[in-house]
């Protein structure tokens, strides 16, 4: 007989609950589908014993997901690629980074490259919450197998695609939340919550309009928006997609991500906004994509269930019930649960896993000591790469840190002198003299972006319109009473615009 998997997403506004039969050659075929509105239930308890009055439903293998929200995420390197390993270690290098006691979380990850280390994507789930929903789950399925988390299982299933791109990124927009997965090479890479959804756009409708929040959704959900509304929209999509953009490009710098995502695949009911998929396209000049799993995995439906089916609202419920119940891709905190409640047995086992522990206790002494000693050294690098982000965020032109401090009070002793015009440059030249000359042989036009002084060496670059503007500007500083030699450096046009990058070396008489 072909199992019964149940793939149930729980929203911050609805539970979607998806049916659906394996066999035993691996296709699938979906049984049923239904969507409870929580609000309307009265609340998600409400709203399960709601989902649960129909037969077909109960007593499936269950495979759930918690609130990318409701997580922890942390990014962390060691010095080894062992699954072994990383589990025994992986408590010791995230406990300097987080503030929850270890023993109120558990803990998973997924590697995300590295060649001599093994960068790591952790994620912290509160036991509390993963104790919560198998409880609620608890009367209603057979076994809650899986609790994976939003997102996460429909970008691995995408990824299974032979001509998914190298890197792609998942944007789910939910009633209430937002979700986005990074994926490179095959991987999970990186996760983030916003707390905008599809609630968000119809309040800002609502405000803009002047309406009820009932009337700003009627508005929505229709294709002929009024100017204000799209005006509306558009200001309002575009603080995700600043805060998705500054992601991007801190994963970029970071080098995480080798190159920007080439395709961005839009899901959740949020997703349907009107004129939000041409605005992602035109911010950030890639293509954007729809998920339809039922097409791509070539899922058996029949046809009447095909005709309310929505994608965009069910793919996520899909994904879950067709995710492999080994770990794969993904997370599975209730794996977690059940090795951390398979360390209780009665009194006797224990007293025999005592008697062992007893026999090891000298060894495990000194496998503590290392580690002890492991985490110092984590926690020390960890501090390290703070001071050097914070001294590169105040002083971003340093090449070398030696003595931070030190190398701070003699920015600020230089930078004192000259803010007050007294910082004398070469003998009988103030800053001040110095910068009035520039400005007076610079045309109007001309746009200094930076100026470097070294003794009587002076160097600037900026941009001007043409190349003749360099030259014409290089004999005017070769006119100068200041001036004793001038030479053009590099020169080129800027990489957007038609403008022209040039640099100046000077050194004064």
């Amino acid at each position: 007989m072909p199992e019964r998997i149940l793939g149930l997403d729980i929203g911050g506004g609805s539970v979607k609950a998806v049916l659906l039969s394996r066999g035993f050659r691996g296709g699938y075929r979906v049984l049923g589908f239904l969507r409870i509105d929580i609000a309307a239930a009265g609340d998600l308890t409400k709203a399960l014993s709601q989902l649960f009055t129909d037969q077909a439903f109960r007593d499936a293998l269950c495979v759930t997901a918690l609130p990318t929200g409701a997580l922890s995420f942390r990014e962390i390197r060691l010095p080894f690629h062992d699954d072994r390993k990383i589990r025994k270690t992986i408590a010791f290098a995230l406990e300097p980074l987080v503030q929850t006691p270890l023993n109120k979380v558990f803990i998973d990850y997924t590697q995300t490259g590295g060649k001599s280390q093994a960068e790591i994507f952790a994620a912290l789930a509160p036991r509390s919450l993963v104790s919560e929903r198998s409880a609620l789950l608890a009367g209603y399925v057979r076994e809650t197998a899986v609790i994976d988390i939003d997102a996460v299982p429909l970008a691995a299933r995408l990824m299974d695609d032979p001509v998914f791109p190298e890197s792609a990124l998942l944007i789910d927009i939910g009633a209430h939340d937002t979700t986005i997965v990074f994926t490179a090479k095959g991987r999970i890479l990186h996760l983030r919550h916003f707390a905008f959804g599809g609630k968000t756009f119809t309040q800002a409708m609502a405000e803009s309009l002047k309406v009820d929040a009932a009337e700003a959704e009627r508005i929505k959900q229709n294709e002929a928006l009024p100017g204000a509304a799209v005006s509306a929209l558009r200001e309002c999509s575009a603080h995700l997609l600043t805060e998705i953009r500054n992601t991007q490009s801190y994963l970029l710098w970071q080098g995480r991500l080798v190159q920007a995502p080439s395709r961005i695949i839009l899901t959740g009911g949020g997703s349907k906004t009107p004129a939000l998929e041409e605005q992602i396209e035109e911010f950030f000049a890639v293509s954007v994509e729809r998920t339809d799993l039922v097409a791509m995995l070539g899922i058996q439906m029949e046809e009447t269930l095909r005709r309310s089916w929505d994608p965009a609202l069910m793919d996520q419920a899909l994904a879950l019930a067709a995710r492999p119940i080994s770990k794969g891709r993904g997370f599975n905190f209730r794996q977690l649960a059940f090795e951390a409640l398979g360390g209780y047995g009665d009194f006797r086992d224990r007293l025999k896993k005592g008697a062992v522990a007893a026999l090891v206790i000298l060894g495990l002494a000194g496998i503590e000591i290392g580690l002890d000693d492991y985490s110092a050294r984590l926690h020390l690098a960890a501090l390290k790469r703070d001071i050097g982000r914070e001294y590169k965020r105040i002083d971003p032109d340093v090449q070398r840190i030696i003595d931070p401090v030190a190398q701070l009070k003699g920015k600020i002793a230089e930078a004192r002198k000259l803010s007050a015009g007294t910082g004398e440059v070469a003998p009988g030249a103030l800053l001040l003299d110095i910068l009035k000359e520039i400005s007076g042989f610079a045309p109007a036009d001309c746009l200094l972006t930076s100026l470097g002084l070294d003794g009587n060496a002076i160097g600037f670059k900026g941009e001007v319109q043409n190349f003749d503007d360099v030259e014409t500007l290089k004999k005017a500083f070769a006119n100068s009473k200041t001036f004793k030699t001038v030479v053009i450096g590099s020169t080129g046009m800027v990489k957007q615009g038609s403008a022209v990058e040039f640099e100046l070396k000077m050194t004064l008489k």
